[in-house]
């Protein structure tokens, strides 16, 4: 009994007993960890954190100054019409106006029908040269759509005009810019060629 108290005691003053014994590894460990805690300032590579390329919150902003956009008068290159002063406004006044007046469409018959009338209308092929050459309305001036502009002065001034293309759709191109740039009464001739031929009128080549 004696021994084991005595056994029980020095395991006791063991444990009490400071450590005399210093790991140098360790102990440089310690003193790299405390340095860098003393040291340490929340920031990445000396960059202020709210500045920092990590911190995603953070964002440039960057003003932008908008120069408005000014659109001019376009200048006509044809002799027959000048531009219109503000050619804003009359593309405005030829949208509004195209519904109510059918959109600017002439079937074949009614364009004959007209023509009996008044035998001053004017044609104009906007479709390529080459498909010209091939076969149009007799009669009809050649103008195609991507060179409309700078041939407008072909067309007669102050005559009615019927347009046609490969498609409606390019014709009714042509008759919007016949109207708001020369002051043309312009008019899309439905179906073209292949309405034309429909109708048994002649085709020249």
């Amino acid at each position: 009994m004696a021994l084991a108290c005595l056994l029980v005691q020095a395991c006791i003053a063991e444990e009490e007993a400071p450590s005399t014994y210093s790991d140098p590894a360790v102990n440089e460990l310690k003193n790299q960890v405390l340095t860098e805690q003393k040291t340490t300032s929340g920031s990445y590579k000396g960059q202020p954190w709210a500045t920092s390329s990590l911190n995603d919150s953070y964002k440039k902003v960057t003003s932008i100054s908008v120069t408005p956009v000014q659109i001019a008068a376009a200048a006509n290159t044809a002799t027959n019409a000048p531009a219109s002063e503000n050619s804003l406004v009359e593309v405005d006044a030829f949208l509004k106006d195209a519904a109510a007046n059918g959109f600017y469409l002439v079937s074949v018959s009614d364009y004959i029908t007209k023509v009996q009338a008044d035998p001053s209308w004017v044609v104009v092929d906007v479709r390529a040269a080459d498909q010209y050459a091939q076969g149009h309305i007799q009669g009809a001036l050649n103008a195609p759509l991507e060179n409309l502009v700078s041939q407008m002065g072909m067309i007669p001034v102050g005559k009615k005009v019927a347009v046609y293309g490969n498609i409606d759709a390019n014709a009714a191109f042509a008759v919007e810019v016949l109207r708001v740039y020369a002051n043309s009464d312009a008019y899309v001739l439905q179906g073209g060629l292949s309405a034309w031929q429909a109708a048994g009128m002649p085709v020249a080549a």
